[in-house]
């Protein structure tokens, strides 16, 4: 039976390893050490580090969305919603590749890794949700123009997405995201996105 209480232990210690040397850099050893496992007994739990990365973005992206969640709730408008929502997210990318050293390099090798793009995938889904359904609100109180919600919210998300890819790939992959300037991103993307919520308006 796996110890779960052993499990947060490796991933707590995977996290500060992630932060000191940098995901690329770091290695099971590593972990193994900082949590005081041998290399067989870290093995038991998880297979590599890209599966320990993987939970560890997972808690935190679902801690992250329901705490998100929760303060757009907060909010009146439709419009301004859609907007706290896409900027947050992109600051919480930010976040998390500060907070893990990431690479362009690494992040981009790491959305072609299965269990990474099964993770993306299911987030992906949560997000159309959860704009999909500001949309919907805003669809019946009349707000908007009559609109596919679920494919408008996609777009929405596709847009963003792009956005930061595009600006991200304009730079050397050995460049630690850190390193990146993620003030135009969110430039860009705010106005984008704006750009399309206006479109949506009533006339």
């Amino acid at each position: 039976m796996v110890d779960s209480t052993k499990k947060d232990a490796i991933q707590k210690a995977a996290s500060q390893c992630f932060a000191h040397y940098g995901f690329a850099k770091t290695t099971m050893d590593d972990i193994g050490k900082m949590v005081g496992l041998n290399k067989a007994s870290l093995y038991y739990y998880y297979k590599n580090k890209d599966t320990i990365f993987c939970e560890i973005i997972l808690e935190e992206r679902q801690n992250f969305l329901e705490s998100l969640k929760k303060n757009i709730q907060k909010i009146d408008l439709w419009h301004e919603k859609i907007q706290a929502y896409i900027l947050e997210r992109q600051r919480y990318f930010q976040k998390t590749v500060n907070l893990h050293k990431l690479s362009i390099k690494t992040s981009q090798e790491l959305q072609f890794q299965p269990l990474f793009l099964d993770l993306l995938k299911r987030f992906n889904l949560l997000e159309t949700s959860i704009l999909s359904d500001i949309l919907k609100q805003a669809l019946e109180k009349k707000q908007i123009q009559e609109i596919d919600t679920l494919k408008t919210a996609r777009i929405i998300l596709f847009v963003a997405n792009g956005i930061k890819q595009q600006q991200i790939l304009l730079h050397e992959d050995t460049l630690i995201l850190t390193q990146f300037d993620f003030r135009k991103v969110e430039e860009n993307t705010s106005f984008a996105i704006q750009l399309i919520l206006n479109g949506l308006m009533r006339p």
